[in-house]
């Protein structure tokens, strides 16, 4: 069980199942199964879109959430076409099968009970089993288009439930449970959320689409890729929270930063000998900035600079082992730990994290090979964007629910580049007809 992130405890170890979740699980399971491997992506997104996680059946304590039953019947495909056949190892393949052990056995090894060592086999069943999934099915750059398009129609109807839940003050999604009925309030403002997690966690996800959907945009569909913006833009607004915006800032600096690609590396030496600089001479250390941040008012920016502050000052605790309880270090604020990186700290130790922030660097180098192929390319640029959203991202916020498959897909999608790559040089060789 996390004993970290606030708010997603008292789903577990309970089934929570509406009659109308299951039917649409059912169905969606089918489609995995029967749609061309172009569309095997989509059952997925549809669920994550309108289905809370909170929907989950526990076999012997043993929690499947409705996304992780979508996973088994995903490798069933997998195993029955032999749509892996073609897969090829990478550096971003080894460095997710890492990450992904050294969480495991740390973990275990610092609790010493088997229900930490299941609590990690799930957590590896859904990393492993989305990435890999993802991975064998995402085999071409029209693949890619393909989700950005379904992103773009799948927005429309999620932003039309986020305003009525804005003019209703009631989330239409809390007949299935896991959502409040009514809609949080804070300083006066509603933070809608529709069927995901968290209101932050909601804009967020939708942020994260928006690159891909100008990508696509560069090859057509110009109208429904302007349809998807705007919808992903009344998401962001209808959460009324910081952290998304400040992801949409992000995400317009990664994507203009397109237009002066050949000075990126100077501008992030630059941008790193500007932190060092300010370290040196800021009474309070670099971090204490996040405790400025307040975009739309009533934000935990204060929240994020105490934990950072703390688990630096108490790294001889957690770098062999993590922590198991970090309350003990007398910090109210590290009850919620909304920062992924010190997440990774906490429950695998320092390994793990380097690991965790290894598998980051190593889409980052993806990218950047594949564009030393392809310098003009916006599609490939917008996935090496993305990635620079969910890496800054990272450090307000804990992933959870909905927001760890889109981070699954796009290191999934960054991962298939060389052979996507490759696939497009043998085609245009002649060598061999296209997927």
């Amino acid at each position: 069980m996390d004993v970290y992130i606030v708010g997603i405890r008292e789903w577990h170890n309970q089934t929570t199942l509406h009659p109308l979740g299951l039917t649409a699980t059912l169905v969606l399971a089918l489609l995995i199964l029967t749609l061309p491997r172009r569309f095997a992506v989509l059952p997925m997104i549809l669920l994550g879109c309108f289905i809370p996680v909170a929907q989950r059946i526990v076999i012997m304590g043993n929690d499947f959430t409705l996304l992780r039953i979508l996973v088994l019947f995903a490798w069933v495909r997998l195993l029955a076409r032999n749509e892996y056949s073609e897969f090829r190892w990478n550096s971003l393949d080894l460095m997710v099968v890492s990450w992904k052990l050294s969480g495991t056995i740390i973990h275990t090894l610092a609790y010493g009970t088997l229900s930490a060592f299941i609590n990690r086999c799930g957590w590896v069943f859904d990393g492993i089993g989305m990435y890999f999934f993802f991975r064998c099915v995402c085999r071409s750059r029209e693949d890619i288009m393909f989700l950005a398009r379904s992103f773009m129609l799948v927005s429309v109807p999620v932003a039309i439930a986020f305003l009525v839940e804005r003019s209703s003050g009631r989330n239409m999604f809390s007949v299935f449970g896991g959502v409040p009925e009514i809609t949080v309030v804070r300083d006066g403002k509603l933070r809608c959320q529709g069927a995901f997690s968290h209101a932050i966690l909601a804009g967020c996800y939708w942020v994260l689409t928006m690159p891909w959907m100008i990508g696509a945009m560069t090859r057509g569909r110009t109208l429904l890729g302007i349809a998807g913006l705007l919808s992903g833009l009344i998401v962001v607004g209808s959460c009324a929270s910081s952290t998304p915006v400040l992801a949409l800032g992000f995400m317009a600096i990664g994507m203009t930063l397109y237009f002066v690609r050949e000075q990126v590396r100077a501008i992030r030496w630059t941008f790193f000998l500007v932190l060092c600089v300010l370290h040196l001479i800021m009474e309070k250390p670099i971090w204490h900035l996040i405790a400025r941040v307040n975009v739309v008012g009533g934000s935990t920016g204060f929240h994020r600079y105490k934990i950072m502050d703390a688990t630096i000052e108490n790294f001889p605790k957690w770098w062999l082992l993590g922590e198991t309880n970090p309350m003990s270090w007398g910090v109210w604020e590290m009850r919620d730990v909304t920062n992924q990186y010190i997440l990774e700290g906490l429950r695998g130790g320092l390994v793990t994290l380097l690991l965790f922030i290894g598998v980051i660097v190593a889409a980052f180098r993806l990218v950047g090979r594949a564009l030393a192929t392809e310098k003009d390319s916006v599609v490939i640029w917008s996935l090496g964007a993305t990635l620079f959203v969910h890496a800054s991202i990272f450090f307000s916020i804990s992933y959870f629910g909905q927001l760890m498959m889109l981070w699954y897909l796009t290191l999934a999608l960054i991962g298939s580049l060389p052979d996507i790559l490759r696939l497009e040089k043998t085609t245009n060789s002649g060598l061999e007809n296209p997927v």
